[in-house]
C-alpha cells in the first residue's frame, strides 16, 4: 500500500467515532489542523480534507470543504463559500458567505459581515466579533472567553481553558489535552498524541505524526 493510501487510511479510521466525522482544531475554530511533515492532501470519504505542513498548494473536495498546505502562499475558495488561507500567506479572505481565514503570515484580524472571525499566525492578540465568535493569533500569549462561550487559546499559550458553557481550547505551548464537562476536547500545540472524547471528539496534538 503506498504512504498516501496507508495515511489516508489511518486517518478515516482515526475521525471515524460513533459514526461521525469530527475533525478538532488545537486552538480554536478557526485554526487548521495540518499533518506535519507530509507533502501533500488527504480527502476523506465525506469531503472532509487536510493539507500537510510541506504542501505548497490547496485542494477543494468533491464537497466544496477546502484545505491549505504549509507552504501555500495564497488563499482558495471553494464553489460553496468555505475558504482556506496557506501557512505562508499574509493576508486574510473573506468568502461570499461570509467564512473568513487568515494567513500564517498575517499579523492582525478580520471580522466578516456575518460575525466570523479568523486571526492571523504574526498577530499577538485575541478579537471576539459582535456575534460572540473568537479567535486568538498565532503569538498571542493567552486565551479568551467570550460573552456567548466561545473560547480561543493564543499560539504561545502554555494551558487550556475550558468556557462556562463546556467550550475548550488548549494553547500551541501546552503539552497535554483537556476534555470538558459536555466532550469536547482541544490539544496542546506540544502534545504528541491524538486524543478521543466519551462524546465522539477528535483532537491531534501539534506533534502527532500519523503512522506511515
Amino acid at each position: 500500500m503506498r504512504r498516501s493510501a496507508r495515511l489516508k487510511q489511518y486517518l478515516v479510521n482515526a475521525l471515524c467515532i460513533g459514526g461521525a466525522w469530527v475533525l478538532a482544531s488545537p486552538a480554536d475554530a478557526t485554526t487548521q489542523w495540518r499533518i506535519s511533515e507530509y507533502s501533500s492532501y488527504v480527502e476523506l470519504s465525506d469531503g472532509t480534507v487536510v493539507c500537510g505542513e510541506e504542501y505548497g498548494s490547496y485542494h477543494e473536495s468533491r464537497t466544496g470543504k477546502v484545505c491549505a498546505g504549509g507552504r501555500y502562499s495564497s488563499y482558495h475558495e471553494s464553489r460553496t463559500g468555505e475558504v482556506a488561507c496557506g501557512g505562508q500567506y499574509s493576508g486574510y479572505h473573506e468568502s461570499r458567505t461570509g467564512k473568513v481565514c487568515a494567513g500564517g503570515q498575517y499579523s492582525s484580524y478580520h471580522e466578516s459581515r456575518t460575525g466570523g472571525v479568523a486571526c492571523g499566525g504574526e498577530y499577538s492578540s485575541y478579537h471576539e466579533s459582535r456575534t460572540g465568535e473568537v479567535c486568538a493569533g498565532g503569538q498571542y500569549s493567552s486565551y479568551h472567553e467570550s460573552r456567548t462561550g466561545e473560547v480561543a487559546c493564543g499560539g504561545q499559550y502554555s494551558g487550556y481553558h475550558e468556557s462556562r458553557t463546556g467550550k475548550v481550547c488548549a494553547g500551541g505551548q501546552y503539552p497535554s489535552y483537556d476534555e470538558s464537562r459536555t466532550g469536547e476536547v482541544a490539544c496542546g500545540g506540544r502534545y504528541s498524541n491524538l486524543q478521543g472524547s466519551r462524546s465522539g471528539k477528535v483532537c491531534f496534538g501539534g506533534l502527532y505524526r500519523p503512522r506511515q
